[in-house]
């Protein structure tokens, strides 16, 4: 059986018979990084790490460095960064910072899980209990324990390239070694206040944030706690981490909701309360059944969720905050993005996102407006077609991945559709009592 060193060998070895010039500079990466090197070699040991591969171009497209896979066990990586990493010094650090980081996630997905699991068991319980339904209180929770985890990893990243930047300048006073962390990369630099005059600058630690003479943070309270306002909150993960919970809560919601009229079909919807402002959300879009009991509201905001993970979520680095508006379905600020997902969660990773997206706007057009209508039970891959079925018996689409369009073309037929919904419910509301009605279409 092969030790997880060997394992290690065996997927540099893969990466780089596919990956030539990335492949080599990672190798060189993990010699000169131990620290690195060791992290990857536990996750192996602890089942986690599988694969190395290149980060999804779509995905670096919009700034995301890095992440990693839960469902294949896969760390993804930038190949523009890497391919130039043996002639870009900051590049090389960068990844440093990112693969220490992705990898404490790698390490950590058994407790991630585990916290996924809970919070979902806590989203049931309330989704299945009288109304109304208040969900502040659990997502602030949620929010603080992400917080917690992503600022703990980022202190992980941090320390590998810290040591580092360290074994480079052994006898680097303190001052030359803040000097030296701030310019290793520019994901070190939001760490750091910058005083004094050009040529002649003085760096410091952020406030809150303890650097010790190695150029390490330890995972102390404090430390912890700045690493969650510099790292977590500057980049914007709350706008991630809150939709995400938001739209987990509204596809369970719906799915409880469904459940109830299987038996009843006039089982009350229940009333969602969600405070916003609490939550440092204010603005964001909610689905109509949600209440924004924010003080200065008067009612509730009227519009569709954004948000919710892809099973194979990328983790966002300090690069930069994904765009809370987007066209492509897998983003959080995709209205259908809760929509997506239910597909996506039930289909197996060999079925590609354009695919999942395909079935979705087929089952739009076949009747299966909202996710409340789909039965969660019947969909699948079978035979090497995508089946979706809804909860009304005769409404259900067949979909062949392979037969897919771009995920942009798909884009283009969601528009259209919601433009003509649009226009007929504008028509619908200006026809006259007595003016003939549209004819249903039996399916």
């Amino acid at each position: 059986m092969a030790t997880p060193a060997e394992k290690l060998e065996a997927m540099l070895t893969d990466f780089e018979s596919a990956n030539a010039a990335g492949g080599k500079n990672l190798r060189d990466l993990l010699k000169t990084t131990p620290e690195l090197q060791a992290r990857i070699v536990k996750s192996i040991e602890l089942g986690n790490l599988d694969t190395i591969k290149p980060l999804d171009p779509a995905l670096r497209s919009r700034g995301v460095m890095g992440g990693f896979n839960p469902v294949d066990k896969s760390i993804a990586l930038p190949m523009d960064m890497l391919n130039s990493a043996d002639t870009n010094p900051r590049n090389a650090n960068t990844l440093r910072l990112v693969f220490g980081h992705e990898i404490e996630h790698s390490v950590n997905k058994q407790a991630i899980a585990d916290g996924n699991k809970a919070f979902e068991d806590k989203v049931r319980k309330i989704a299945e209990g009288p109304a109304p339904h208040d969900y502040t209180t659990l997502v602030k929770d949620r929010d603080t324990e992400s917080r917690k985890r992503e600022a703990n990893d980022q202190i992980a990243g941090f320390n590998v390239l810290a040591a580092h930047v360290r074994r480079e300048n052994p006898k680097a006073s303190k001052e030359q070694l803040y000097d030296k962390l701030f310019h290793s990369s520019n994901q070190m630099e939001q760490y750091f206040d910058v005083s004094g005059t050009p040529g002649k600058e003085k760096y410091t630690p952020k406030a809150g944030l303890t650097i010790d003479k190695n150029g390490k943070i330890a995972a102390t309270k404090a430390n912890v706690d700045a690493i969650g306002e510099h790292f977590y909150e500057a980049n914007g993960y709350p706008k991630v981490y809150g939709p995400r919970s938001l739209a987990l809560i509204n596809k369970i919601e719906s799915e409880t909701l469904a459940a109830a009229r299987v038996g009843n079909p006039s089982h009350p919807a229940p009333e969602i309360k969600v405070n916003l402002k609490e939550l440092g959300l204010t603005g964001l879009r909610l689905p109509p059944s949600f209440t924004d009991t924010s003080p200065s509201l008067a009612r509730p905001t009227p519009a569709v969720p954004a948000p919710a993970e892809s099973p194979a979520p990328v983790t966002p680095t300090a690069a930069s905050a994904p765009a809370t508006a987007s066209r492509d379905f897998r983003d959080l600020g995709h209205p259908d993005n809760g929509y997506f997902q239910l597909l996506r969660d039930k289909l197996p990773a060999s079925v590609p996102d354009n695919a999942v997206a395909h079935a979705m706007l087929l089952a739009k057009q076949g009747g299966l407006t909202d996710p409340s209508k789909v039965n969660s039970n019947e969909i699948g891959l079978v035979g090497g077609k995508i089946w979706v079925g809804g909860h009304t018996p005769g409404f259900h689409i067949s979909s062949d991945p392979a037969q897919s369009p771009p995920m942009e073309q798909v884009s283009q037929g969601l528009s259209k559709l919601q433009a003509q919904t649009s226009q007929a419910q504008e028509a619908q509301s200006l026809r006259g009592p007595n003016d003939p009605q549209p004819q249903a279409i039996a399916r």
